[in-house]
């Protein structure tokens, strides 16, 4: 049953100790100890186990733990914070999420003590603490110094002089409260700006994907609330009050009084916020905004084998790298990208371009990039991004390339929207990739992510260990990569890089560093000197693979003029040579057959998937695969696998007979707890055909109107 609330700060108070099997928790001093041997816990996790073993057997539910280990006004990621501090307790105890032996989670609930009767120690007495001094401060002249006297001592065998204290501390009270109603009859200090004002306007469990002001005191958004369907919907920011839209789930792109326009896989759509049918406008789109008018479009789309900024649509200004936000300045003379580099990563950079499509100012790279908008007077664009890791802060690009932090906060920030009168619409989100993993015949699959941002991938050959990389906060700005055994134990840290695959033997990875991928490094697992191999005239290596022999690798680059090719080459040196490739098709994710003499690619028509001779190319259309699958993996049994890649989860894995054309339903990929799961980032799949990881990210949302940003 859940914990009904009760007053527990005296419970706690009258608590020296919590003791349960070989550990002891001091409550006073903050340590936990094994057998009398100090072992280290940070002071959130301390005061959250401290919390679940005070209640053994009970759920304690995510709302409890909230209100007592952050209380209302802390500014923090919730979702984040609390994860990371189960992972933290589960650490120190050597407890494990998938057998537990004291924390149980209950998904979307909370957690429950498991560990058996925990024995709460006592003191036999009430002891009295002396108030500690207050150390001295300069004087600031208005008396208040004086009446923040240092604290007496007790006298020798006698009672402190309270009265001495008391009159102290009600003249500095005199003064403080004199100080605080001047304060808020004046509204704010004298020549400083007002505080920002949050209000918030969501308050359910669940991701929004985009926002948009929309009339008057109106934000449309689209959300999906406790696991439930996607959908976009219209709250009323001063009644808070909502109502589904029923346009299901979609990308908002923009807003007025009475449209919205939005991208639903690729198709870009306008419809009333009075309820009706959308309108198609075009397709292949990627990302758009409309003009202050709503009569033009500007659209980053796919055009033949490039992507292509239009503006108007039809209207095309030049190409460009992947793109996740367009927004245009309220004259509509000027285009706002953010611009990812890096094929699923968000790292990238904001640029400024005229109507002509005339680079004019760059914010530089940023770890982490994600939401946009233009400021009512078009002088600056305010964006949400990190330098390292996640946590991004919202700051703002001014048109002469400086960049200034306007916002910062725990937890990490995304805009989506500024009002015409200057209110900004941001969400504070939890955002975190967790990996999982399963074997053919397991019930479940079952988590292996180490820190805040795990994506897996690659696995050995017989599926016993995965390269994960981390790529949030604790990756740190170079990214982390780790070597982690999938019976769930500890991960052994292989070092900064980008890993991308893992050779079928477990012995070697490889790496792209992050800030200069210009080469590929061959790390070894075990003891060992790093290697270092590179493509002439390749200006970014983008991914890198193994083949099946753990000897070849395979590398995909990008050049200076953007041209995508794939190379083979010995891991021990030589020539690389030119994968046989149509003109637009690259080899993304590892696809070769057991003896690396074929590979799957997308057809020269890009529709559909072919089987390509290593040597000579000579594709041949794979029967039974469908145009809308993405290959990942070709086992020993000669099966390729793809998984059905889609907007919502779960997805499903699939394998085709690479001669038969058998097609086999394997698994669907999702997690129990599908609350903020926005989708999967990342499949890998064994050699042996029997094992499988995937991540996902997922995204825990609150939206606010904030008022005197600045």
């Amino acid at each position: 049953m859940a914990v009904e609330p009760r007053s527990r700060e005296r419970q706690e108070a009258e608590v020296h100790a919590f003791r349960f099997g070989a550990f002891e928790m001091n409550m006073r001093s903050g340590e936990l100890r094994r057998n009398g041997s100090l072992v280290r816990l940070q002071p959130q996790p301390f005061k959250v186990l401290a919390l679940l073993a005070d209640h053994p057997g009970e759920v304690v539910t995510r709302d409890e733990i909230q209100s007592r280990v952050w209380p209302a006004g802390t500014f923090v990621d919730f979702e984040q914070s609390l994860n990371f501090c189960i992972r933290q307790i589960r650490t120190a105890l050597g407890d494990s999420a998938l057998n537990p032996r004291y924390i149980e989670t209950l998904p979307r609930r909370g957690y429950r003590w498991v560990g058996g009767s925990v024995e709460r120690v006592v003191p036999p007495a009430t002891v009295h603490e002396w108030p500690r001094a207050v150390p001295d401060e300069p004087s600031n002249g208005d008396g208040a110094h004086e009446a923040l006297e240092t604290l007496p001592a007790p006298a020798e065998g006698g009672e402190p002089r309270w009265r001495t204290v008391a009159l102290g501390l009600v003249v500095a009270a005199v003064v403080l409260g004199s100080a605080a109603v001047a304060y808020r009859v004046g509204g704010h200090a004298a020549g400083q700006p007002a505080q920002p004002g949050f209000q918030r306007i969501t308050f359910n469990r669940g991701a929004v994907t985009s926002a948009r002001f929309g009339p008057e005191q109106d934000v449309v958004y689209v959300a999906s609330w406790e696991g439930h369907p996607w959908d976009m919907q219209i709250v009323n920011s001063g009644a808070l009050e909502s109502r589904p839209l029923e346009l299901g789930y979609a990308q908002i792109v923009a807003a007025s009084a009475s449209e919205v326009a939005f991208l639903r896989e690729g198709v870009l759509q306008r419809a009333p916020l009075a309820g009706g049918p959308p309108r198609e406008v075009s397709k292949k789109v990627l990302a758009a905004d409309w003009t202050a008018d709503t009569s033009k479009f500007a659209v980053v789309r796919h055009h033949e084998r490039a992507l292509r900024l239009e503006y108007p649509i039809g209207q095309p200004l030049g190409e460009t790298p992947r793109v996740s936000r367009l927004r245009l300045s309220p004259d509509g003379e000027r285009l706002a990208l953010a611009v990812h580099p890096i094929v699923g990563d968000d790292r990238g950079q904001v640029t400024i371009l005229d109507r002509t499509g005339e680079r004019l100012v760059e914010s530089g790279p940023w770890s982490s990039l994600d939401g946009l908008a233009w400021t009512p007077d078009g002088t600056e664009v305010w964006f949400t991004a990190a330098r390292v890791g996640a946590k991004s802060e919202l700051h703002a690009l001014a048109l002469d390339g400086s960049v200034r932090r306007i916002h910062a906060a725990m937890g990490r920030l995304v805009i989506h929207d500024i009002a015409p009168d200057g209110r900004v619409l941001l969400e504070r989100t939890g955002l975190t990739a967790e990996t999982f993993f399963r074997r053919e015949g397991e019930a479940q699959a079952h988590e292996l992510s180490w820190l805040d941002v795990s994506a897996a991938e690659g696995l050995s050959a017989d599926g016993s260990m995965l390269l994960l990389v981390e790529s949030g906060d604790g990756g740190g700005p170079r990214y982390t990569s780790f070597l982690r055994p999938t019976d769930g134990s500890l991960p052994v840290k292989l070092g900064p890089g980008r890993g991308t695959s893992l050779s079928p033997d477990a012995k070697w990875a490889l790496m792209i560093p992050v800030h200069d991928p210009d080469h590929v490094q061959i790390v070894p697992t075990g003891p060992g000197q790093p290697r270092r191999v590179e493509i002439p005239g390749g200006a970014a290596h983008v991914t890198a693979g193994w083949l099946p022999d753990s000897r070849t690798l395979y590398v995909t680059t990008r050049d200076e003029s953007g041209v995508w090719a794939t190379w083979l080459l010995d891991a021990d040196g030589g020539e690389p040579r030119p994968l046989p490739l149509p003109e637009g098709v690259m080899l993304y994710h590892n696809t070769f057959s057991p003896d690396g003499q074929r590979f799957v690619a997308r057809c020269p028509d890009r529709k559909t998937h072919c089987v390509y001779d290593t040597a000579e190319g000579d594709p041949r259309p794979l029967a039974g695969a469908k145009a809308e699958w993405y290959p990942v993996s070709w086992d020993r049994e000669d099966r390729v696998y793809f998984r059905e890649r889609q907007e919502k989860i779960p997805e499903v894995l699939w394998r085709v007979g690479a001669d038969s054309g058998k097609v086999e339903r394997v698994a669907e990929l999702a997690p129990r707890d599908r609350t903020g799961v926005l989708g999967l980032s990342r499949v890998v799949v064994s050699q042996s055909g029997d094992a499988w990881a995937y991540s996902l990210m997922r995204r825990l949302s609150d939206l606010y109107v904030v008022t005197d940003l600045h």
